[in-house]
């Protein structure tokens, strides 16, 4: 690299710093889920491709390049795709490469062994003992081609999610990539022809593209203490499937069984599995798994497998009791950060990306009904972590007061409709009846009360209503009901996602540790209105075909069958980002409350202090669990660009949190790990769980009186 592309880089990057200090000390959500980075890329790649399109007649405008062709236009969506096609490694040479090359050097910089916690360790005598799993979360494995339709073929085995090959079929066919990243709208399985499948080995999530780390950081410093692979696993997964189907397609319940039982059985000693993120809800439900009898659906380990096999559960930023943007993803295609773009970008996505495109698209994977909130109304309704106009004042008695606020205040709802009951379509008759062949969106099913809110449970309960995927078939939300169903019950399954519902096995030797950041406003609750002018559905136009219309040959689009009669219309309604309140912290039609971005503390350490408590119903053989929060504190490094820094505590980030990376190498090599086995509250967490429990509804008691 020569020296004046090296000044022009660095230039770069430290104009932009400011720029990204102000988005990460607002709200950092550019950077904080790696499926939004996926979809601003592509939109930015979208965006700079329009620009040479349309450049041949002079500088664009911004009407000129948000506005649809019109009819006179020689541009068709097929040239276009062919522009984004053929410019797309131009592109990538010019803007991405340069970037990863000098943040790769960088990462290499940063790496030198002297500054690594792992090799300061080992340098104390830390060495590999416990075999170490390793379960990564949503959207974090990389998906591979095993099959695919003509206009993918040329694609085998090659990313379809997790790479640069990804942006690239995404943007030559956006239509076709999502029919082959989409599940069956009925079964939540592959769809015919179709064969999608996780990458398999350490590459399958280390980094997510380029120099984009997500567990790299973690691994090296397992390395530095003694790890390899014959001592630590990956055991990636598709993250799509829900947690019923990935052992029923995959079987992978059952090979992460014989992955422990391996590694148990060739070192003699138990293992330390470390999950991140939806990895935590998948092994509480294996947990599950594994000790119930093979007649109920289990795994059929016994009793005493995870005694024998387990010696701690690493769980950091795990969701336990559910994430509330899976709501707005799954009921409208929305996600709280895309709904507050810019109106210009916002379009822009609609376009190309559009809600009815992702809500179809989200709807079969089963994932995200597994982490919808777990509780219902006695965990999130009570409202103990948000603040209202009475919470802001402070003051000596703010603290005292507020674990016995909740316990008179109304529920706090889950979604609150903006434009009321009387302006809600009036052809629409309020009805709690399912939906129809005339009603396909069930919105005479909303049955929105005077109040204009719907509670957690009512949301859940209209999402599993209007599911597709079979999702409703293989998860339930009613906590009561699955506390009270005998373990041997083949109906137990459906609530083994629910750490509310369920027990912890026996193992009284076991160590589970909640590893999370804490800091960062996070998405909690939501604004909607109802569009009537929708309701009937939308055509849609070309974008919901399957092939463009001038290339409908086989050859050129294989045989992916126009499933619009398997496409839902838009949903008539959307996030409202008119509201507006910050005394209660709501921005652009979403309430936020204190997490990590992408998980609220509810969900992050609620069920961990339960745990942890005495006698505890949920915790009967008495499991040590230890609580260990990070509050979020942003360090840009030129040297990591794009990321939070060491002391990150945001959902992704926090996997390069120093901390965090001092905590698992302990646990695993069990040097010192004395050290771990203590709590750092760092939040409102005690407070939040002592309003909980005392609310009339009764938090997690409440289900086992």
């Amino acid at each position: 690299m020569t020296r004046s592309k090296k000044t022009t880089q660095a230039a770069a990057l430290s104009a932009a710093a400011p720029a990204m200090d102000e988005g990460r000390d607002e709200t950092g959500r550019w950077r904080r889920r790696v499926a939004n980075i996926f979809i601003s890329v592509v939109a930015a790649m979208i965006a700079v491709q329009l620009y040479a399109l349309y450049s041949t007649n002079g500088l664009p405008t911004a009407s000129t390049i948000f506005a649809p062709p019109n009819a006179s236009s020689n541009i068709s969506m097929t040239d276009v795709a062919a522009s984004l096609s053929t410019g797309f490694d131009e592109f990538y040479a010019t803007y991405v490469q340069p970037l990863r090359d000098m943040a790769l050097d960088g990462v290499a910089h940063a790496a030198e062994e002297g500054s690594r916690v792992g090799h300061q360790l080992r340098g104390r005598s830390a060495r590999a003992k416990h075999p170490v799993v390793l379960i990564p979360g949503f959207t974090s494995s990389g998906l591979e081609l095993w099959e695919g339709h003509g206009c993918l073929k040329r694609h085998f085995r090659q990313r379809l999610w997790g790479s640069a090959e990804m942006a690239k079929s995404f943007l030559a066919d956006s239509e076709c990539w999502r029919r082959h990243l989409m599940l069956h709208p009925r079964t939540g399985m592959d769809p015919e022809n179709v064969r999608v499948r996780a990458a398999q080995g350490f590459g399958a999530a280390d980094n997510f593209v380029g120099a984009y780390w997500v567990w790299s950081k973690i691994i090296e410093n397992l390395a530095d203490v003694g790890y390899d692979g014959s001592t630590m696993t990956m055991m990636s997964y598709d993250w799509r499937l829900g947690f019923e189907h990935l052992e029923s397609r995959d079987g992978y319940l059952t090979k992460l069984k014989h992955a422990i039982e391996g590694h148990r059985s060739a070192t003699g000693e138990k293992v330390v599995v470390v999950s991140h993120s939806m990895g935590g809800l998948l092994y509480y439900y294996f947990l599950q798994w594994v000790v119930a009898d093979v007649k109920a659906g289990g795994g059929g380990g016994g009793r005493d497998w995870i005694e024998t096999n387990v010696q701690a559960f690493v769980n950091i930023a795990g969701p336990m009791l559910g994430v509330p943007k899976a709501i707005p993803a799954v009921l409208s295609g929305e996600l709280g950060d895309t709904a507050a773009l810019l109106p210009q970008l916002g379009d822009l996505l609609e376009r190309y990306f559009g809600r009815r495109w992702r809500r179809n698209l989200w709807m079969t994977w089963g994932s995200l009904f597994g982490m919808l909130p777990k509780g219902g109304d006695a965990i999130w309704g009570v409202g103990a972590d948000v603040r209202d106009e009475e919470d802001s004042s402070g003051g000596d008695d703010a603290e005292a007061n507020g674990a016995h606020a909740s316990t008179t205040r109304p529920l706090v709802p889950a979604i609150v409709w903006h434009n009321g009951t009387d302006e809600i379509c009036p052809a629409a008759t309020p009805t709690t009846e399912a939906p129809t062949n005339e009603d396909p969106l069930g919105l005479s099913a909303l049955d929105i009360h005077p109040s204009r809110a719907w509670s957690e449970e009512r949301a859940i309960e209209y999402l599993l209503r209007n599911d597709r995927g079979g999702s409703s078939s293989i998860y339930s939300f009613d906590s009561k009901k699955g506390w009270k169903t005998r373990a041997s019950s083949v109906d137990k399954r459906k609530h083994w996602h629910d750490p509310i519902a369920t027990k912890l096995p026996s193992a009284p030797s076991l160590k589970i540790y909640c590893l999370y950041g804490v800091g960062i406003q996070t998405e909690r609750s939501y604004y909607y209105k109802v569009s009537c002018d929708k309701v009937g559905g939308a055509s849609g136009g070309d974008m919901d075909r399957a092939c463009p219309r001038e290339n409908e040959d086989e050859t050129q689009c294989g045989n992916i069958p126009d499933t619009n009669d398997d496409d839902p219309p838009e949903a008539p309604f959307f996030i409202d980002t008119s509201a507006k309140d910050d005394s209660k912290d709501i921005r652009s039609g979403v309430r936020f409350s204190d997490g990590d971005a992408t998980v609220p503390l509810l969900s992050l350490g609620y069920m961990c202090q339960k745990w942890a408590q005495p006698r505890n119903p949920h915790n009967p053989s008495g499991i040590n669990v230890y609580t260990r929060e990070r509050r979020h504190e942003a360090l840009m490094s030129l040297s990591d660009p794009g990321r939070a820094g060491p002391m990150a505590g945001e959902h992704v980030d926090i996997l390069g949190n120093v901390g965090v990376i001092e905590d698992v190498v302990r646990i695993a090599t069990g040097f010192e790990v004395e050290r771990v086995n203590e709590d750092i509250i760092v939040s409102d967490l005690k407070r939040i769980v002592q309003a909980v429990d005392e609310h009339y509804l009764g938090g997690s008691s409440g289900v086992s009186v």
